[in-house]
């Protein structure tokens, strides 16, 4: 799922603005605790728990959401990709 930005100039500046969103925090309201890498070298954001990955990819003009889940979040997938990305969208 692709996510234009709207508010920030560039990838860098997306790249912040979601890393301070992606916190353990934003998790732990869910019960999850996952691991999180914020890979600025390679545009990425990475967060992996029991069950499920997510990664978000930084390019020039948008960034892209790509949401992995275990067999018993697969009917939760949509529910959860239109969160983030709705969370997202106002963020860049």
């Amino acid at each position: 799922m692709k996510v234009a930005y709207k508010t920030v100039k560039d990838k860098s500046e997306a790249f912040a603005k979601i890393k301070n969103y992606i916190t353990p925090s934003l998790f732990t309201k869910y019960n999850i605790n996952p691991k999180i890498e914020y890979l600025q070298d390679s545009n990425q954001i990475l967060a992996q728990g029991k069950g499920f990955e997510l990664r978000i990819i930084f390019s020039d003009g948008d960034l892209s959401l790509d949401l992995n889940v275990g067999f018993f979040l697969v009917p939760f997938k949509q529910v959860i990709l239109e969160k983030i990305e709705r969370e997202v969208r106002v963020l860049v």
